[in-house]
């Protein structure tokens, strides 16, 4: 590496930074392609033409039609106190990056930056030998330089660099020197970006097998538990596809904003790579599980969740009534794997459940929404209609209740249930618990997904095994009491 600037030279050593992986953690090609697939089917193959007459070509018309949000990006606080520094001493500051120059241009207009910047134009992709020509050509021959990046594509320019910095890969027995703290391990981001905790939705899955008193039957509950885990399989590999699509608006969220992928921790071609196994490994045990029919269901399942993540959460009230179904979806496909038929009773009640809470992780999200009054990016509802939202959530939820209340007082629950009666008690707790979340929501107590919290909260976990014991009571009473007495 070329030695340190003479004494007395006259013109300052420019410091060239890279921008994707560097000075942020986003790439900024890659989420524009996004962006621009997600509007359609023709933008799609639209792109895919594009890639296919070379990456400058794709990244020079994805400029033209897709504009980088400079504000809301991921950027690493240690290269801007490194730019900061540059500036003080008056050396300049050039961005130099593969991404198209419009996007960079608007990322160095944000940072008050105003030297010129390198970066891909036309048919010229500026990575790695190219950058080192462009930066060769900009400031002359044998000009010393310094040079922050990220990838092994900048070794070449690490190698010429006066002084050169990395945020991530460091050659072996070379004096690049490490920028910043570790970054964080590519397992946890995985983990943390298929949301485990978020599997806990998937215990509806087995309710079938408890409302229709299977249970005890051999191998019911452990096939039931199977389709769970499938279940579950199937829906990160959704949540990554989601957390793909949803960048821009989980970076103008109060809390979505530090997701792997919104926060740059989990690449996009790792993202979408571990998505597709996962749906694969969930289809192909749905199929060694319960055959074409539970395959079929699966499938319907990501059809809706894709549609969902593509189109329908921008559709006002459509968004709420989707999510619903895909609750209810799920207790369906636990009926599916143990073979049994489902009730109409349940299949109305969680309809109507399952509507109050998607109206409410709706509420939290517009309640949280960093801008309110405008329309909250990817969504179809503006700040104004907060108190329409809760209002229809916690209507949708008394219905609920009715529902359960007419399913106690139907003649037919009586031929399947010791004692019926006892399920006019599961009404009270329920009440309460709807109310309760409602008001904390309201209060600003509630974070996230709804059912996430209620996971947490232990409330409504005490409640949750209330009405279970009611429910065994009811199924079971008099051989439960015979055995008391026992």
């Amino acid at each position: 590496m070329p030695h340190d600037q003479p004494a007395g030279a006259d013109k300052p050593v420019p410091l060239f930074v890279d921008v994707d992986g560097t000075l942020t953690r986003a790439d900024i090609s890659l989420e524009s392609f996004v962006r621009i697939a997600r509007s359609g089917l023709a933008a799609m193959i639209a792109m895919l033409t594009w890639l296919l007459a070379g990456r400058a070509i794709a990244k020079t018309m994805a400029a033209r039609r897709d504009c980088v949000d400079a504000a809301r990006l991921p950027y690493r606080p240690e290269v801007l106190d490194l730019i900061e520094q540059a500036r003080t001493e008056g050396r300049p500051v050039i961005l130099a990056s593969a991404s198209h120059w419009r996007h960079i241009r608007r990322i160095a207009d944000h940072l008050a930056l105003s030297d010129p910047v390198l970066a891909t134009r036309g048919r010229a992709n500026l990575k790695g030998p190219a950058k080192l020509a462009a930066i060769r050509a900009h400031i002359g021959q044998g000009a010393p330089f310094d040079y922050v990046g990220d990838s092994r594509a900048d070794t070449c320019l690490w190698r010429e660099a006066r002084r050169a910095w990395s945020v991530g890969h460091v050659p072996p027995r070379s004096a690049v020197q490490r920028l910043g703290g570790p970054q964080p391990g590519a397992a946890r981001s995985i983990i943390r970006a298929m949301r485990p905790h978020q599997w806990a939705k998937n215990v509806l899955v087995i309710v079938p097998a408890f409302t229709s008193g299977e249970f005890m039957k051999a191998g019911v509950l452990l096939t039931a538990m199977t389709a769970a885990l499938l279940m579950s399989l199937i829906a990160s590999s959704i949540y990554l596809l989601n957390d793909l699509l949803d960048i821009d608006s989980d970076r103008a969220h109060r809390s979505k904003w530090n997701r792997p992928l919104a926060h740059g921790d989990l690449p996009i071609p790792a993202a979408l790579g571990l998505s597709l196994l996962l749906s694969v490994l969930g289809l192909a045990g749905g199929w060694m599980l319960g055959g074409p029919q539970l395959t079929l269901w699966l499938l319907a399942y990501m059809a809706i969740t894709t549609a969902y993540s593509f189109r329908l959460k921008a559709v006002m009230v459509g968004d709420a009534l989707i999510l619903a179904s895909l609750y209810t979806i799920r207790i369906w496909v636990g009926a599916i794997a143990i073979g049994v038929p489902l009730s109409f009773w349940l299949l109305l009640f969680s309809v109507f459940l399952f509507l109050s809470l998607a109206y409410l992780k709706r509420y939290v999200e517009m309640r949280d929404a960093i801008e309110p009054q405008r329309l909250l990016s990817g969504r179809g509802y503006v700040g104004g209609d907060l108190d329409v939202v809760m209002m229809s959530g916690i209507s949708a939820g008394m219905v609920a209740v009715l529902v359960l209340a007419l399913f106690a007082h139907d003649p037919a629950t009586a031929d399947h249930y010791a004692l019926p009666e006892m399920l006019w008690l599961l009404c009270l707790p329920l009440i309460y618990w709807l109310n309760r979340i409602w008001m904390m929501a309201r209060r600003g107590e509630v974070e996230g997904d709804p059912v996430a919290f209620a996971i947490r909260d232990r409330r409504s976990l005490l409640l949750g095994a209330v009405m279970a014991c009611i429910f065994v009571a009811a199924l079971y009473g008099p051989a439960i009491f015979q055995m008391i007495a026992d």
